[in-house]
């Protein structure tokens, strides 16, 4: 028996944006675990990558998502400080050797740091649209009340479409 798209949609909303199991998801959908993984490669294979946009989804929230924000801005700031003091007085005092050595260090640092957070473009492409869409659910919701699940459907049928999109 043929399974409408709204229901193949749903079960990858449910795996990529409530982050259950995909057997779990097809449980909640009423379709058989076989039906499931079929449509998750079968989207693979058309370029919707279902386990890519539940790492973006699980990225761009929670406690994965705040640690990365947290460590890099944490980071930044040291490095700022690291650039004030080799401003001041004290850092100018500094041999030339011993400062670009500082620099040098902290270039490296910054491009290892930014390599880890956000390495896999494909990936950081679809926390940002992650992102934008949880934002402007939210605010369809809090604003145009009326318009919520018509927003959700449409979300719900867009992300393959957007996933597609993002595929490099």
């Amino acid at each position: 028996m043929a399974h409408p798209a709204e229901k193949k949609n749903a079960l990858r909303h449910s795996y990529v944006n409530e982050l259950l199991a995909l057997s779990v998801a097809a449980v909640k959908h009423s379709v058989a675990d076989g039906t499931a993984r079929r449509w998750k490669m079968e989207a693979k294979d058309q370029g919707d990558d279902w386990d890519l946009a539940r790492a973006a989804s699980r990225r761009s929230e929670g406690a994965a998502g705040e640690f990365t924000t947290d460590f890099i801005e944490e980071f930044t700031i040291q490095v700022n400080e690291t650039f004030e003091l080799l401003k001041s007085e004290e850092g100018l005092a500094l041999p030339l050797e011993q400062r670009t050595k500082v620099l040098s260090s902290l270039t490296d640092m910054m491009s290892k740091v930014m390599k880890v957070s956000g390495g896999n473009k494909r990936l950081e492409k679809r926390t940002v649209a992650a992102e934008v869409i949880k934002i402007l659910a939210k605010f369809v919701s809090k604003h145009h009340p009326n318009y919520a699940p018509q927003l959700v459907e449409i979300l719900t049928a867009f992300g393959p479409q957007l996933d597609k999109e993002l595929s490099d």
